[in-house]
C-alpha cells in the first residue's frame, strides 16, 4: 500500500481554520479573474498561467460542480480560483474570498473541497517510474546533466510548518529547530517533478526513518533493477539502492564521484524551492486540523507536477550546491560499499 493512504483521511477532511468565518454579502456577479485578467495580471495574481487554471479546471469539473445555482452556489472555476490563492499565498492572504465575492465560510468549504480533490488525482500525477523505458529516461537524463551513473531519483526531506497539533504526543512535531512542523519526504527528477511523497511523520523524526518505513524502500529493494539507486546525503544510511558521499573522500575519484553526486541530488533540492515559492502555502505554518494540512500538501504537489507537464514554470531562486547540515548516518552495508566503489572506479577514475 503506498504511504499516501496511511495518513490521507479524505472522509474526515475539516475546513480550513485559517480563513475566519463572517457572512458577507454576495452579490449578484462575481468576478472571473479568468476573463476579466490578462495573463501577466493573472500569473501575478495566482502564479499559474490561465491554461493551467482552465485545464485543472476540467479536470476537477464532476467533483467540484454544484447540483444546483440556488444561493449562487460556487462552479467549479470559481472553486479552484480560490483554492490557488490560497495555495500561492497562504496565511498572508486571509481575504481570499473577497477578491472574488464569496463569503469565508464559502471560501473555506472551497479549498477544503479542491484540495481534496486535487489530492485524490495523486496517483495519476505523482509516481514512481515503474517500466524499463520509465526509468532508463530518467537515469539517462540525470547522466547526460551531472555524469552521474544510474540514478533512479533524489531523496531528501524537509520540514514543513504546522501549529502545535496538541494531544499527548505533540512534542514529537516539534523539531529540531524548535517549531512544529511535520518532515516531509519527496523524490525528485531531473524535471523537478515530485514522484514519490510522504506526509506522515512528525517533524522530530530522523530522515532516514522516514525512509526505512516508507513504501519507496520496499519497492527498492523488491521491484526496481539493482542498477538503479537514489542519491541521498549523508544523514542516509548507503546501500546498495541508496548512494551517499563519501565522509572523507580520499583520492580524485573519490572527490569527482562527491562533486557529481552533489550536483545530481541537488535537483531535490531544488525542488522543494520551486515548490515552495510557488505555495506559499507550505512555506508559512497551517492554520488548521493535521488532516486537512497533510491534504493540501499532497494537493500542491499534485499541482506542481500537472503544471510542469503542461510547461508552466515557476521561475527558480539562485541556489548554490547545499551544504550538508544534516546529522551523519554512519550506516554502510556491504552491498552499498561495493557499489559505491565500482562506479569511483568505472566512472570517476
Amino acid at each position: 500500500m503506498d504511504d499516501c493512504f496511511d495518513f490521507f483521511l479524505l472522509e474526515d477532511l475539516e475546513t480550513l481554520e485559517s480563513i475566519e468565518r463572517r457572512s458577507v454579502f454576495i452579490p449578484e456577479h462575481r468576478n472571473n479573474d479568468l476573463d476579466e485578467l490578462d495573463e501577466d495580471d493573472f500569473h501575478r495574481r495566482y502564479r499559474f498561467y490561465k491554461g493551467t487554471i482552465e485545464t485543472l479546471v476540467e479536470l476537477l469539473r464532476t467533483k467540484l460542480d454544484s447540483a444546483t445555482a440556488r444561493n449562487h452556489a460556487l462552479t467549479a472555476a470559481e472553486k479552484v480560483l480560490a483554492a490557488v490563492r490560497f495555495f500561492a499565498f497562504g496565511n498572508r492572504q486571509i481575504n481570499v474570498g473577497d477578491l472574488h465575492s464569496i463569503s469565508q465560510p464559502s471560501t473555506s468549504r472551497a479549498i477544503t473541497d479542491v484540495a481534496r480533490a486535487l489530492a485524490e488525482l495523486r496517483p495519476q500525477y505523482i509516481y514512481l517510474p515503474q517500466t524499463e523505458d520509465q526509468r532508463m529516461q530518467i537515469r539517462q537524463k540525470f547522466y547526460r546533466e551531472f555524469g552521474f551513473p544510474g540514478v533512479y531519483g533524489a531523496l531528501d526531506c524537509s520540514l514543513i510548518k504546522i501549529l502545535n497539533p496538541g494531544g499527548s504526543l505533540a512534542e514529537t512535531f516539534r523539531c529540531r529547530k524548535g517549531f512544529f512542523a511535520l518532515n516531509v519526504q519527496t523524490v525528485s527528477d531531473p524535471d523537478l517533478s515530485i514522484r514519490n511523497i510522504v506526509v506522515r511523520w512528525p517533524g522530530s523524526t530522523h530522515d532516514s526513518t522516514v525512509f526505512d518505513h516508507s513504501y519507496l524502500r520496499a519497492h527498492l529493494e523488491t521491484e526496481v533493477p539493482s542498477s538503479y539507486h537514489l542519491l541521498g546525503d549523508s544523514g542516509y544510511p548507503l546501500r546498495s539502492y541508496l548512494m551517499t558521499p563519501f565522509l572523507n573522500p580520499v583520492g580524485a575519484g573519490q572527490v569527482r564521484y562527491n562533486a557529481a553526486h552533489a550536483r545530481a541530488r541537488n535537483v531535490v533540492e531544488r525542488q522543494y524551492g520551486v515548490w515552495k515559492k510557488r505555495f506559499s502555502c507550505i512555506d508559512t505554518p497551517f492554520r488548521c486540523s493535521l488532516e486537512t494540512a497533510q491534504t493540501v500538501i499532497v494537493a500542491t504537489a499534485v499541482l506542481h507536477n500537472l503544471a510542469l507537464s503542461l510547461g508552466d514554470y515557476e521561475d527558480e531562486y539562485s541556489l548554490p550546491l547545499q551544504q550538508d547540515e544534516t546529522m551523519v548516518n554512519h550506516s554502510q552495508e556491504h552491498g552499498g560499499i561495493a557499489k559505491r566503489n565500482a562506479i569511483v572506479a568505472n566512472f570517476f577514475n
